[in-house]
């Protein structure tokens, strides 16, 4: 991680603390005492403001580990190709399309992943030969990896704890994101 980025990087800096907050909070005090932020379509809509809240739950350390990692490590790259504004508008569309995919899906859920893959798809192709992965791969394989992975999870009902079709959202609209904004990108 590149702290001269990070530095330049306010939206995921006011992500991250949103989500940091939260989490030790909920591990200060006990993960029940956050429960009314995350969604669940039984006490949806009379709690719609969960569409959004739920993005920044986490109760599990890897959970909270893994999307932290992908906003600071990814999403601060990100932002100076977006800016802050557009930034801020693709992590909260992604968070509320996987609230409404919850919804949809009749089950409940937690967590920045959406947005997070948003910004892995984001990034990862928009920069697709360059080889920044394990093993000098190019970033477009691990798009790919995670969309196979997702289908075949899906299709063989393996992973279930996975929120797989948010995941699927997420990245579509880091896709859509990336076709509509790329010929504005902010150098870096």
């Amino acid at each position: 991680m590149e702290w001269n980025v990070l530095k330049k990087s306010p939206m995921t800096i006011a992500f991250f603390s949103i989500c940091a907050v939260i989490f030790l909070y909920g591990k200060v005090t006990t993960s029940e005492n956050i429960r009314f932020l995350a969604l669940s379509y039984e006490q949806f809509p009379q709690n719609w403001f969960t569409l959004l809240t739920h993005g920044f739950v986490h109760v599990e350390w890897y959970h909270f580990l893994i999307n932290m990692f992908l906003l600071l490590y990814i999403g601060s790259w990100v932002e100076q190709l977006l800016g802050k504004i557009k930034f801020f508008v693709l992590v909260v569309v992604c968070i509320l399309s996987g609230g409404l995919t919850l919804v949809l899906l009749s089950t409940a859920g937690i967590g920045f992943s959406v947005a997070g893959m948003a910004i892995l798809f984001y990034y990862h192709l928009t920069f697709p030969w360059e080889k920044e992965l394990f093993f000098n791969l190019p970033n477009f394989v691990l798009p790919l990896a995670i969309v196979v992975i997702s289908i075949v999870a899906l299709t063989f009902g393996v992973m279930s704890s996975v929120g797989h079709i948010p995941h699927l959202v997420g990245a579509m609209i880091g896709i859509v994101f990336l076709i509509f904004f790329r010929k504005q990108h902010y150098p870096i």
